[in-house]
């Protein structure tokens, strides 16, 4: 069931869900908008090759380069991490479907398919992708990600690595995966 703004309005009254800071634009029909954070991250080398099996967190880390600005260039066929603006803390039977706002994805900027796990907390790190031939900025406090809210059955709370992480997160490395 896909959560109303009723219901998120209920749950953050509750202090089941959390979302801070709250903005007044934040509860949308059914769903939250969020907004980009102070930092982003971007890929610190060009033209080689990147084997996640063969790289653990502090290798993998040493491939993105943390950026603090108000203004965030994407040129064209690139893509940035980009962090929430807002943290927020999702009950253990909540998950949320995040989705690029539609008015930046008529511009050409996509995201991957990506859910916040049930029970996940922290400022979320987004891959936004260009696929389109212009350079396309964004700037620092603006909503950008539309977050659909909707319970689930079973869930195991999320207790992985980007558990409570802050700002821009660059991916794990997975060495000890493969």
């Amino acid at each position: 069931m896909i959560l109303g703004a009723k219901e998120i309005y209920r749950l953050i009254k509750e202090n089941k869900l959390v979302v801070h800071p709250l903005f007044d634009d934040t509860i949308r029909e059914n769903g939250v908008d969020l907004r980009i954070g102070g930092e982003y991250a971007v890929y610190t080398h060009s033209g080689i090759v990147v084997n996640p099996c063969k790289l653990n967190d502090s290798e993998m880390r040493r491939l993105f380069r943390t950026v603090s600005e108000d203004e965030i260039p994407i040129p064209p066929k690139s893509f940035v991490l980009l962090t929430t603006y807002e943290y927020v803390k999702l009950p253990d039977d909540v998950v949320g479907l995040v989705n690029l706002r539609s008015t930046l994805a008529r511009l050409g900027l996509i995201i991957p398919p990506t859910i916040i796990d049930a029970g996940f907390e922290g400022n979320v790190t987004i891959e936004v992708v260009n696929v389109s031939s212009n350079t396309i900025v964004l700037k620092k406090f603006m909503r950008f990600l539309h977050v659909v809210l909707a319970r689930t059955e079973g869930a195991v709370p999320y207790e992985g690595k980007y558990k409570g992480q802050t700002g821009v997160r660059p991916p794990k490395g997975l060495k000890e995966e493969c």
